[in-house]
């Protein structure tokens, strides 16, 4: 009986503290389709991107992916959330490539600078937010790949129709150049 206890207060502790982040981050942890991980993987390769930041990376289905498919690049993985970020963490201590690194952090308080590429599945209010972290610390023409949602404010470079009810579409970005987009906002640059 006391064993029987035991799992329902580790199932409800589970239950609670994924609610909590769920509330905190405004996402829960989503895995990519096997279709957009293809999708993603050969997007980067073409791109040959070295050094890859997962933003928000889950159970780290997209990050572990990618780091197989690119053994010569580096994958960093954020994951705020506590048991998908241990899930990744002992998947990748086990089993994981050795090119892939998994650390626990908030995505909106870590630097971009020297990433080659971001890959994320984040929905558009978010990815709106982000917006501007992507364009203050990522040099133009930065490889961005949003899974599923459209970065709002951008325009894509590519967009990968997926026969796939769970990731229908892979959206492809360049960061802009800021003073290119600064003037196509009508912001007058100090200068």
């Amino acid at each position: 009986m006391r064993g029987d206890y035991l799992i329902l207060a580790g199932v409800l502790l589970f239950v609670i503290v994924t609610t909590y982040y769920v509330v905190v981050t405004g996402i829960s942890p989503m895995p990519s389709s096997r279709t957009s991980r293809r999708k993603i993987n050969e997007i980067l390769n073409l791109a040959g991107v070295c050094a890859v930041v997962d933003l928000g990376a889950g159970w780290g289905d997209l990050a572990f992916s990618i780091a197989k498919a690119m053994p010569e690049s580096e994958t960093m993985a954020y994951e705020l959330s506590p048991f998908p970020w241990a899930v990744m963490k002992v998947r990748n201590g086990l089993f994981g490539p050795r090119n892939v690194t998994v650390r626990r952090a908030d995505f909106r308080k870590i630097s971009l600078a020297g990433t080659d590429a971001v890959v994320c599945y984040l929905y558009s209010e978010l990815l709106e937010k982000l917006r501007h972290k992507l364009e203050a610390e990522l040099k133009p023409g930065t490889l961005v790949v949003s899974n599923v949602f459209d970065i709002p404010g951008w325009t894509p470079e590519a967009v990968h129709k997926l026969y796939d009810s769970q990731c229908p579409q892979v959206y492809v970005y360049r960061v802009p150049d800021r003073t290119a987009a600064a003037v196509a906002a009508g912001v007058g640059l100090a200068g």
